[in-house]
C-alpha cells in the first residue's frame, strides 16, 4: 500500500454497525477490523451461486415445458386459424362468418366460387366490400395455387432489343416427404396483349398452347407480391357441389401468435429471474454488507474531495478490492497533479500564441490604415504593402505551423512508416536546400556515410524534421555560421546529428525547449513560433525514437540536435 502525505493518513476501518461508527472510523479513530474467514466465504459464494442457478435453469425448463404443452394440440389452442378450421361453415355456405379480414389480414379476402359443371367459375360469395365482378373462368382457376401447397414460384424475365420483356420463364419448386425437391416449369412467351404463348413445358400436364393476361396474372402472382399469397381450397358444400374458395392471404407474416408465446415466455423466465435475483442479492447483502458498506462510504467522501485510504483485514477477495481503491487513490491523485500542469501548458501555449500574433497584427493594422488614410506617399506605399505582406506571410508560417502540431496531436493521426534509406532521405533533402545556404551567407558541411542505412520511416515527416531543425538554424543564427549534418549507426539505431557554431542556447530555455511555443527571449524578439520542435518531437516519438540537445556538441559548435531512429530489423 502506498504511504501519502500527512493530508491522507485518514484510515477508515471496517465496522459498519452504524453511520456513526463509520465516521468515527473515517476521523482516523482505532477500529476492529472484521475478519470473514477465506475458507467460508468462497464456499458462501458457491453454494449461493450454484443453488440460485439451479433454481433458474430448473424455472427455464419449467416454462418451456408449460409453453410446449400450451401449444400442443392437447393445450390450450394458440396457432392463427387457417381456412380448413371453418370446414363447417364453408360445407354450409354460411360464408359471411368466417372472419376474413381477421384471419387473412385487413387487405385479404375470401371468395367462394363453383368448382365443376356450366357455371364453374361462378362467384358465389366474396368477403370484399365490392365483390369480384363477372367470374373465374376454368383457365384462370387451374393458374391459381393449391392451399398450403407448398410451392414456391419465380419468374424470370428476359427483354428484347427495345428493353421490354419478350420472354418469360415460371418455376414452380415444391419439398417432397423424402426431402427431394421437385420442380416444374412454363417458358412463354409474350406475343401481345392478351397472348402468352407456351413454347416449352415440363412435367405440367396440360393441353394448353397459351395464357390469357388474367392467367398470366394469377400464375405469376406469388411471385410478383412477398407479402401476399392467393391460393384456392376445394371443398365440398351440404348440397353435394363441388366449390373452390379463392383466398388472399395478407397475414402470411403475422407474427400475433409467436409474439404472444414469446411475451409470455420472455415475461416469465424475467419474473423468475428477478425473483431470483431479489433472494440473492438479500442473502448476499447479509453476508458481505459491512466490507462494501465502508467501501461505499469511502467513495462517497473521495467524491466529495476527501482522498483518504481505507483498510481491511480478511478475506482475500476484498482486501485486494481495498488496495486497488487505494491504489485508484494514489493514481486520480497524481493526475489531478498532472491536469494542473496540462492547464498551465495550455495557458502558456495561449499566451504564445497571443504574443506573437499581437505584433504583426498590429504592424498590419498600422500600416494598412496608413495607406488606407492616405498618409503615405507612392514612393513609401510599396515598401509599406512589402512590411505587410512580410507580416501576413509571418502569421501564415505561424498558423501552419500550429496546424501541424495539433495534426499531430490528434489520436487519429497515424504516420505511414516504410522501408526507406534514411541516408539517402538526408542527402536529398540536403541537396534541394544547398543553395539557399550559399545565399543565405552560410556554410553547410555534411558527414552521410555512402552505404544505405535502412528504417522504417514516413519520409515526408523525417523531411518536416529536418526543414524545421533547419529552419531554427536560418532565422536564430547569425550569417557566416556553419551547420554540420553528420549520420553514425549506433547498435540497432541510427543517430542523425545536426549542430552549428552560432551564439547556442540559454541554459534556462534548454530544459522546455520541445515544448510548444517555448523560445528564447533572443527568439521571440524574431517572432519564433516555439512549435518547429514540439512538432519534431512529436514525429521521432511517433517513429519510436527520441530527439534531443546534445550536452556535449562536437568540437568546434555551440549547439548539437541528436536525432536517433531504430534501425529496421
Amino acid at each position: 500500500m502506498t504511504k501519502q502525505d500527512d493530508k491522507h493518513t485518514k484510515v477508515t476501518s471496517l465496522s459498519g454497525k452504524s453511520v456513526e461508527n463509520r465516521q468515527n472510523a473515517h476521523a482516523g479513530k482505532s477500529k476492529q477490523y472484521t475478519h470473514i474467514d477465506n475458507a467460508s466465504f468462497l464456499a458462501l459464494l458457491i453454494r449461493s451461486f450454484v443453488s440460485f442457478s439451479l433454481i433458474i435453469i430448473l424455472g427455464v425448463v419449467a416454462i418451456f415445458a408449460l409453453a410446449s404443452w400450451a401449444t400442443s394440440s392437447n393445450g390450450i389452442a394458440l396457432r392463427r386459424k387457417e381456412i380448413y378450421d371453418y370446414s363447417s361453415e364453408l360445407a354450409s355456405g354460411n360464408y359471411h362468418k368466417i372472419p376474413a379480414q381477421k384471419v387473412f389480414g385487413e387487405e385479404g379476402y375470401l371468395e367462394i366460387v363453383r368448382a365443376e359443371g356450366s357455371a364453374s367459375g361462378e362467384l358465389v360469395y366474396s368477403s370484399r366490400e365490392q365483390g369480384k365482378e363477372g367470374a373465374y373462368t376454368v383457365g384462370e382457376l387451374d393458374c391459381i395455387q393449391h392451399y398450403a401447397s407448398g410451392e414456391s414460384v419465380i419468374v424470370h424475365n428476359f427483354k428484347d432489343e427495345t428493353g421490354k420483356p419478350n420472354y418469360y420463364l415460371i418455376i414452380f419448386s415444391s419439398t417432397l416427404d423424402d426431402g427431394s425437391t421437385q420442380e416444374r416449369n412454363y417458358l412463354l412467351k409474350y406475343l401481345g396483349e392478351n397472348n402468352y404463348s407456351i413454347e416449352s413445358q415440363s412435367s405440367v400436364a396440360t393441353q394448353k398452347t397459351r395464357f390469357t393476361d388474367k392467367e398470366f396474372y394469377y400464375l405469376t402472382y406469388n411471385a410478383s407480391n412477398e407479402e401476399q399469397v392467393l391460393t384456392r381450397y376445394s371443398f365440398k358444400g351440404n348440397d353435394g357441389n363441388n366449390y373452390y374458395a379463392i383466398i388472399l392471404d395478407c397475414n402470411q407474416k403475422n407474427t400475433s401468435v409467436a409474439w404472444v408465446v414469446a411475451v409470455i415466455i420472455a415475461g416469465c423466465i424475467i419474473a423468475l429471474f428477478i425473483t431470483v435475483m431479489v433472494l440473492y442479492i438479500r442473502y448476499i447483502n447479509k453476508h458481505v454488507q459491512k466490507p462494501l458498506a465502508v467501501l461505499s462510504y469511502a467513495m462517497t467522501s473521495f467524491a466529495k474531495g476527501d482522498h483518504g485510504h481505507v483498510s481491511y483485514k480478511g478475506s482475500k477477495e476484498f482486501e485486494h478490492l481495498y488496495d486497488s481503491f487505494n491504489e485508484m487513490v494514489d493514481i486520480l491523485d497524481a493526475s489531478e497533479e498532472q491536469k494542473r500542469a496540462l492547464e498551465d501548458d495550455k495557458q502558456r501555449m495561449l499566451a504564445g500564441l497571443s504574443h506573437d500574433l499581437k505584433t504583426p497584427i498590429t504592424i498590419i493594422q498600422g500600416f494598412t490604415g496608413a495607406i488606407k488614410d492616405g498618409i503615405v506617399g507612392e514612393d513609401d506605399k510599396q515598401k509599406y504593402l512589402q512590411v505587410i505582406y512580410s507580416k501576413a506571410t509571418q502569421m501564415t508560417e505561424l498558423v501552419n505551423q500550429l496546424y501541424e502540431y495539433n495534426k499531430l496531436e490528434h489520436p487519429d493521426f497515424a504516420i505511414d512508416k516504410k522501408r526507406k534509406d534514411i541516408a539517402e532521405i538526408a542527402r536529398i533533402f540536403l541537396a534541394s536546400i544547398y543553395n539557399e545556404f550559399e545565399l543565405r551567407g552560410y556554410v553547410l558541411d555534411t558527414q552521410i556515410p555512402d552505404e544505405c542505412i535502412y528504417a522504417d520511416v514516413d519520409e515526408g515527416q523525417i523531411k518536416r524534421v529536418f526543414e524545421n531543425i533547419t529552419t531554427n538554424f536560418f532565422k536564430y543564427t547569425p550569417k557566416g555560421c556553419t551547420m554540420l549534418f553528420s549520420m553514425t549507426v549506433r547498435g540497432e539505431s541510427v543517430c542523425v546529428s545536426i549542430a552549428d557554431n552560432g551564439n547556442g542556447i540559454d541554459d534556462d530555455a534548454k530544459e522546455h525547449l520541445f515544448d510548444a511555443f517555448v523560445v528564447g527571449e533572443k527568439s521571440r524578439n524574431k517572432q519564433g513560433s516555439g512549435l518547429g520542435l514540439a512538432v519534431c518531437k512529436r514525429i521521432v516519438n511517433m517513429h519510436g525514437g527520441d530527439i534531443c540537445l546534445s550536452n556535449n556538441p562536437i568540437d568546434g559548435y555551440a549547439m548539437q540536435f541528436d536525432v536517433t531512429l531504430p534501425l529496421s530489423r
